[in-house]
């Protein structure tokens, strides 16, 4: 098939291109940076360089193609203070409806998210209840894949400086919530071998690596199927602890601990780190979501019933070689 990826050459979509050339598809790769262009080259792909907020450009992309990945770029959430990302979503995501639509395509996976089925209560990730709303609007012989990945094994490097004990992401956040969680007496044991987040300790996430997103989207790309579905994939399910023991043991810290701070320590920590009041607020709505349990609420009611290769234990090899480096 001719297929096009979008993503560039991401966590998710670099594997994915690797996968579907070698089962012999003929690939496109949409990237906004004409620096990548060689790069996909390289890869045995075709570059189409230009932005998702152009619709005649996607349209352009896409005409020709049997099937296409489409997902959401990343949004400046602590950069800009005006983003609108749910506009941004929504705009974004009428584009490639369009394009599909003028392109003819009838094979469509779309990345969303856990909590996607969630209109409120899931904080920012709201934008992929958005996005999931409108790719329903493609006609019935249109079939769709709505891809809900867990939590993404990625995310853990915010973490990371944090378990050195140089703070929340960054600056002196870290030291202020183990002061407010422990005191002074904790505060002169030091720091640096815990994590802080409004979810942690017993809290179960699903995590998924981007690999085993990967795969799945060329399952359902060469899947035979018709109309809508969702499909939950992740590749393994532990507890916020049992994930900061794995990590932990990994860089020599096997005393690694991942505790709970509440609502109002986590918004002011974000405000810190230059996210708007609304956005503080939409993340930490976020991790509450996965403390209470709710994110995962229909997750776990339709879990996939295989999960990915990609362990932890795989992960933390390359957290370990992050961590040393720097």
């Amino acid at each position: 098939m001719k297929i096009v990826v979008t993503g560039s050459l991401g966590n998710v979509s670099k594997p994915l291109v690797l996968l579907l050339i070698e089962q012999g598809h003929q690939v496109t790769v949409v990237s906004s940076s004409a620096a990548r262009k060689a790069a996909i080259e390289q890869l045995g792909a075709k570059a189409a360089i230009g932005e998702l907020e152009d619709p005649i450009f996607l349209t352009k992309t896409f005409d020709g193609h049997d099937a296409a990945y489409c997902m959401l770029p990343p949004f400046n959430f602590f950069g800009d203070q005006t983003l609108d990302y749910q506009k941004q979503a929504l705009n974004i995501s009428t584009n490639y409806v369009q394009a599909i639509q003028n392109a003819g395509i009838k094979r469509v996976v779309q990345l969303s998210s856990v909590g996607a089925e969630r209109p409120t209560g899931a904080g920012v990730l709201v934008f992929h209840h958005i996005a999931e709303g409108v790719f329903k609007q493609l006609p019935e012989d249109v079939a769709v894949t709505h891809l809900r990945p867990g939590s993404f094994d990625y995310n853990l490097y915010a973490f990371m400086d944090m378990v050195k004990g140089k703070g929340f992401l960054k600056g002196f956040i870290g030291k202020l919530l183990y002061f407010r969680h422990y005191g002074l007496k904790g505060l002169f044991k030091g720091y640096s071998g815990i994590i802080l987040s409004n979810y942690g300790g017993t809290d179960k996430i699903a995590w998924v690596s981007p690999i085993d997103i990967a795969s799945a989207i060329a399952e359902e790309v060469n899947a035979q199927q018709e109309g809508k579905k969702v499909r939950y994939v992740a590749s393994e399910e532990l507890t916020c602890q049992e994930i900061a023991t794995v990590l932990g043991k990994a860089i020599g810290k096997p005393y690694l601990k991942w505790v709970l701070i509440s609502d109002k320590q986590m918004t002011d920590a974000f405000t810190k780190i230059g996210a708007s009041s609304e956005i503080a607020t939409a993340f930490t709505e976020m991790n509450a979501a996965m403390h209470h349990g709710s994110l995962f609420e229909d997750y776990f009611k339709n879990r996939p019933a295989i999960l990915g290769k990609t362990k932890m234990n795989d992960f933390a090899k390359a957290f370990a070689l992050k961590y040393n480096e720097q």
